[in-house]
């Protein structure tokens, strides 16, 4: 079992003995709500009290929370549904894609941070894109956000941007419920009423919302800047995730590039045509700092050693992601992500 997995388990374990533990509650006491599984059951308009965070360790910058984000509902993360989707490592290659990662991670983060030798990201927002359907850009940034937020002081926004096709929303069981799209439509609503907070503590969910023939215009709008400026202040140190669309196949990925500091293009090895790759970086915004993740790649003879070495035979070394700034080999199948 993953780290991640563990640390999720336990959580969700906290949450129902702390349900438990209101059950027997004497009368006249306030009772906590619980923060595991539970969704909005009413409209937007109805008050629901904030959820507190589901794990115990405090982050650093975070005296409020979910308060913070303007969060008033929580969700929880079905590590079984997420694997069926293809959003998750099997429990074989959990600890490798784990380490492949943390490759990926520390070079976003530095730039982010304005690490020493290196120029700071414009804001604390990462892009992740593909130039074509298929190649494991959900995969990556639900993987990255699980990373990102195993360090106590940073917390992440993980916001479904592919509204043409979302990957994450219907498999965090989310599909249906208002979201990016329905902010971006009606100025009148606040995004803290379409984020939830997760059962990871840190970890916070933008769904993709409703579909609408003019989500390109919505992404170009003034909305979308003050929607993003407004997650970026609130968020405080931690960093925003957007799973963008396919750069070749929709509008709205190459001008979701404008808002990020950071763009991550996953590139399915042997299968994407090198000149669609080129074409896709062509498209980014050129303030936009551009990294490369190769998915999908056949382990190397020195992988499968150190695989073996580390891990264990079996344990599905090679079949994560590694990334750096510009390159990186490595790949997670991921059977239906976009």
């Amino acid at each position: 079992m993953s780290i991640v997995e563990r640390a999720l388990q336990k959580a969700q374990a906290k949450a129902r003995a702390d349900g438990a533990s209101a059950d027997q509650a004497p009368a006249g006491e306030p009772v906590p709500p619980s923060t595991a599984g539970m969704l909005p059951t009413g409209g937007d308009s109805e008050p629901r009290d904030a959820a507190p965070p589901a794990a115990s360790r405090q982050r650093d910058d975070d005296a409020s929370g979910a308060a913070s984000l303007g969060v008033t509902a929580t969700v929880a993360l079905d590590l079984a549904r997420l694997r069926a989707a293809g959003q998750l490592p099997s429990a074989e290659a959990a600890a490798r894609t784990e380490d492949e990662i943390r490759r990926i991670k520390w070079p976003l983060l530095k730039a982010v941070m304005g690490g020493e030798g290196v120029k700071p990201a414009r804001n604390n927002v990462i892009l992740v894109t593909s130039a074509m359907p298929g190649e494991g850009k959900t995969f990556a940034s639900l993987s990255l956000a699980l990373s990102i937020v195993r360090d106590r002081e940073m917390r992440v926004v993980l916001v479904d941007g592919d509204v043409a096709r979302p990957g994450l929303t219907p498999a965090i069981g989310l599909e249906g419920r208002p979201g990016l799209n329905d902010v971006l439509e009606d100025p009148a609503r606040d995004v803290g009423d379409v984020t939830y907070q997760t059962d990871v503590d840190g970890l916070f969910f933008v769904p993709a919302g409703k579909w609408h023939a003019h989500a390109p215009e919505f992404f170009a709008g003034s909305r979308m800047p003050q929607l993003i400026e407004a997650l970026s202040r609130r968020i405080g140190r931690g960093v925003i995730i957007i799973d963008s669309p396919p750069l070749l196949a929709t509008n709205e990925a190459q001008v979701a590039t404008r808002y990020a500091g950071q763009v991550l293009l996953v590139v399915r090895a042997d299968e994407t045509p090198q000149q669609a790759v080129l074409d896709a970086i062509a498209l980014v915004d050129k303030d936009a700092s551009v990294s490369a993740v190769l998915n999908r790649c056949e382990p190397s003879a020195l992988d499968r050693y150190y695989g073996r070495y580390y891990y264990g035979s079996g344990s599905g070394y090679g079949h994560g992601y590694r990334g750096s700034d510009n390159t990186g080999p490595g790949g997670q199948p991921a059977k239906g992500g976009a």
